[in-house]
């Protein structure tokens, strides 16, 4: 599949089959994670990869209902940020880090043929303590989030009807054009350069 395609078809998947994904394959999604950029090289994150059952099931326990889906998928990956390899001026970084890797893993499987939905973890830190108690992580591992892997056992088709042209302003100051007005929403502003925009 070519690369942008897989990126605009890419959808959501709850619904699995019961094939098994290769160990080539999620040799591949890890790699795929750990090819994204982080803060300084940092790669300040860590990966738990699960295919026992019990565990996906008390996984999707600990993240609550919306991570159902783990109960059907073939792997299960929970992401952490590893706060001792953060990079030391904003350690923040991690969880940014940590979304980059989760979103080359997704495309990776996309472009495998695997279905994937990604179930967030952080910042609602009653998930964070329940899957750092589940797998006893120590203090400087934080739990990020988790993604259940498994081919797809429902079709979605179609590119996502997402592109809100709404949400783009393109900042061309040669033509008065500046992005935002003070209310927040972007606006045309017919005006010289360096003059502020009335209120």
């Amino acid at each position: 599949m070519e690369l942008t395609e897989g990126v605009l078809l890419r959808r959501s998947i709850r619904r699995y089959t019961r094939k098994h994904i290769s160990e080539e394959a999620l040799h591949t999604i890890l790699r795929a994670g750990m090819t994204g950029p982080t803060c300084a090289n940092t790669r300040d994150w860590k990966f738990i990869v699960v295919r026992d059952r019990e565990m996906l099931n008390r996984m999707a326990d600990a993240n609550g209902r919306p991570a159902e889906p783990l109960r059907r998928c073939d792997v299960g990956i929970l992401i952490l940020g590893d706060l001792e390899r953060a990079f030391p001026q904003a350690k923040e970084y991690w969880v940014i880090d940590g979304a980059i890797a989760g979103q080359n893993m997704i495309l990776a499987a996309q472009g495998l043929g695997i279905g994937s939905v990604w179930l967030g973890t952080w910042p609602q830190m009653e998930r964070v303590e329940n899957q750092r108690k589940l797998f006893s992580l120590p203090e400087t591992v934080v739990p990020h989030s988790v993604i259940a892997f498994g081919y797809p056992a429902e079709e979605k088709t179609g590119p996502h009807p997402d592109y809100e042209e709404s949400q783009v302003t393109y900042y061309e100051p040669a033509k008065g054009i500046f992005p935002f007005h003070r209310s927040g929403k972007p606006v045309r502003w017919q005006i010289s350069i360096g003059r502020s925009p009335e209120n």
